[in-house]
């Protein structure tokens, strides 16, 4: 144990991965209840295609077809026999999301492109009106998509006539595909995700950490790691041309039994070959490049192996945006060229370029608490209506999953909740940004405040009582046999109010923000 010796900007600096001991995550979790039921990730789709099934048309090989809507009824697309049918593949880049094209009103999208025909060479028109044609368009992902990219993992059809509406984490487009006068509305939704299927988990473990003896005050947490890499340290397999996936920052709260929090921020990063002879160094310019051969349709394709890894460093201020600055500096030092200093073990002597500089200042004194969150954040990501109603949830003591495949935006939008219910203090357990390894706490019998990344939903179903806020689709899910409480039963004049505030400041969000061409999240 080390002696305090006054006040810190950070306490510690670690480096996390996969390291020797690491065991697989699948090993490492145990879940004793009937809602969590093991899946596999969904492979990215990889073309999409539309078969009129009233002319005889069949699903094309390796295709599958969407049968049925979530409920149960027929997903046929306008009364008339047209299909929608998608190809999975792994080592093809996935189109991003797909959308639909109004022809005699609106033009096609540069870099879209347009499901004209069938398979079988007859015209992929949706509608059957040749004066207001429909078709179904997409974009393709270029061949060197980093592998961590987003892609599209799963498509249905949903008849809101019928009282279906998106499944959970699914993304609606808001367009009509049955334009006559005959039928029910149709809509089509989707599901992007991490285009992850080459990928083995394993629980992350501490590479070094400075300094290497703990404080008597302080002492350094054993559970890390885990936050570090929530999803798990990874061994992925990426094809040959993929281009080199861009770090990944988040930051996080750890909350001790005393109530007292620790801030961390961390980037994590992806490296060439395996781990290196010593655990205890971080393999870098020493690793080398592991290849194998992957069959592919109609080829081989030569494949590259890699690994995940994250420095963080962890502080008992919020300053997130200087500590990020700090760890981008430092992750551009370490991939320029070979320096005599380790970045895994920098001192307090270290002296940024030039070009970069940091600000560090003690916090405004204000009867609000002292929070990482951007209220900005939460007011984007939701909007008025949902934001309130996550208010609403919080104050009646609910069971909270927020979830979202942006790891950065789930601890700025969980602590401005916690903030939000001021002067009230959160006594129930709290953890913004949830590894996967620990998800049981989503079985808890009290009410809770829990981030987890999207993908969870890709390997487990939450439990029936807890309700789900997806930060990606601006939607918030509940349980069908659960009435949810909404921002209408606030008082009325207080609310309104309110509400009136939040969409102002809302609007100015959205007149701010350079909108992506598509208008879908991305």
């Amino acid at each position: 144990m080390m002696e305090d010796k006054g006040p810190r900007v950070a306490d510690y600096f670690v480096v996390a991965g996969l390291t020797d001991p690491s065991k697989p995550l699948d090993q490492e979790i145990h879940f004793d209840d009937v809602c969590h039921k093991s899946a596999k990730p969904k492979a990215p789709i990889t073309d999409v295609a539309v078969v009129i099934r009233s002319m005889g048309e069949e699903t094309p090989p390796g295709f599958t077809c969407v049968e049925e809507t979530p409920t149960g009824h027929s997903a046929d697309l306008n009364n008339g026999g047209l299909m929608f049918c998608w190809l999975t593949a792994v080592l093809c880049p996935p189109p991003p999301p797909c959308s639909v094209l109004y022809e005699w009103k609106e033009r096609l999208k540069p870099g879209c492109q347009l499901i004209q025909t069938t398979p079988s060479g007859r015209p992929a028109n949706i509608s059957g009106n040749s004066s207001q044609r429909i078709y179904v368009t997409y974009r393709r992902a270029p061949e060197s998509q980093p592998h961590s990219a987003l892609a599209l993992t799963d498509i249905c059809i949903i008849v809101p006539s019928k009282g279906e509406t998106p499944p959970h984490t699914f993304c609606k487009v808001e367009k009509n595909l049955n334009s006559s006068m005959w039928g029910s509305s149709v809509y089509l939704c989707y599901k992007k995700s991490v285009a992850k299927t080459n990928t083995i988990a394993y629980k992350a473990g501490l590479f070094s950490r400075y300094p290497e003896e703990d404080y008597e005050s302080f002492p350094l947490p054993e559970s890390v790691p885990l936050f570090c890499l929530p999803m798990g340290a990874t061994i992925e397999c990426w094809p040959a041309n993929t281009k080199y996936s861009l770090p990944v920052f988040s930051t996080f709260v750890l909350t001790g039994s005393s109530g007292e929090k620790v801030c961390l921020t961390d980037v994590q990063r992806s490296q060439l070959g395996l781990l290196s002879p010593d655990p205890v160094q971080p393999a870098s310019s020493s690793c080398t490049e592991t290849s194998t051969s992957t069959t592919s349709s109609p080829a081989k394709a030569q494949c590259s192996v890699y690994t995940n890894k994250c420095i963080c460093l962890l502080s008992h201020w919020p300053f997130f945006d200087a500590f990020r600055k700090f760890l981008t500096f430092l992750y551009r030092y370490s991939i320029s060229c070979p320096h005599a200093l380790p970045i895994e073990k920098p001192r307090i002597l270290v002296q940024l370029s030039p070009h970069d500089s940091l600000m560090l200042s003690q916090p405004v004194s204000s009867p609000l608490p002292l929070s990482g969150g951007r209220f900005s954040t939460l007011l984007q990501n939701l909007g008025p209506e949902n934001a309130v109603t996550l208010l609403v949830f919080a104050v009646t003591e609910h069971k909270i999953l927020v979830h979202s495949l942006r790891p950065a935006v789930l601890t700025s939008v969980t602590e401005a909740l916690v903030s939000m219910i001021f002067p009230f203090h959160w006594q129930c357990p709290y953890i913004p940004l949830c590894p996967l390894a620990l998800a049981d706490v989503l079985s808890a019998p009290c009410p809770f405040i829990v981030g987890v990344d999207s993908r969870y939903f890709d390997l487990y179903d939450p439990p029936p009582d807890v309700s789900c806020v997806d930060l990606d689709t601006n939607t918030i899910f509940h349980n069908e046999d659960k009435r949810a409480l909404t921002w209408k039963i606030l008082p009325k004049k207080a609310c309104k109010n309110l509400m009136n505030v939040l969409s102002n400041l809302h609007q100015q969000l959205v007149d701010g923000q350079q909108r992506p061409d598509g208008g879908c999240w991305s």
